[in-house]
């Protein structure tokens, strides 16, 4: 979304009957200081251009890491999700989601956005705020999936020539 990688194409089983058959099993989970290097290496692999840095990643998880979800098996990390609860819980951004590219079209950034969807409406967090591309197709199919509505366009949101859709989910 702000800094989204998947796709909006549903789950076919094929990816989990295979991890079935090896016995592991994909979970979405809250990230673990030791999940930092996976996530590093799938900014830099989803967001070759303008990836977190790691000590990012770190203070990121530091400040909102049971907002920090990743999916994936017991030994790998296919992707992840963050959000960012805001002050009165009224403006909360959905910072950044990816899903490694050998890992999408299984429906994973969907798996994360629903469990990040009920984890905020748990915890009473109100609307989900997100930032798409423009020219994003998969993104904006899935963000309109999932209730969010263009709120508005900023220009050059992320730097020169980086205009974002603003996209809102709201709450209840």
């Amino acid at each position: 979304m702000s800094r989204y990688h998947d796709d909006h194409l549903q789950p076919d089983g094929a990816a989990e009957r295979l991890l079935a058959a090896r016995g592991a099993s994909i979970t979405v989970r809250p990230a673990l200081e030791g999940d930092l290097p996976a996530l590093a290496r799938l900014e830099a692999l989803c967001f070759a251009e303008q990836p977190y840095p790691f000590f990012v990643l770190r203070q990121l998880f530091d400040v909102h890491g049971r907002h920090l979800l990743v999916i994936g098996t017991s030994t790998e990390v296919y992707g992840y999700v963050l959000l960012a609860a805001g002050p009165g819980r009224d403006r909360n951004w959905v910072l950044s989601i990816a899903v490694a590219a050998e890992y999408r079209g299984h429906g994973y950034g969907r798996r994360l956005m629903t469990e990040l969807h009920l984890l905020a409406s748990a915890e009473g967090i109100g609307d989900l705020w997100v930032t798409v591309a423009p020219e994003n197709a998969a993104s904006l199919t899935l963000a309109h999936s999932l209730g969010y509505v263009v709120a508005g366009r900023a220009q050059d949101y992320l730097g020169p020539g980086q205009d974002r859709l603003v996209m809102v989910c709201r709450a209840g």
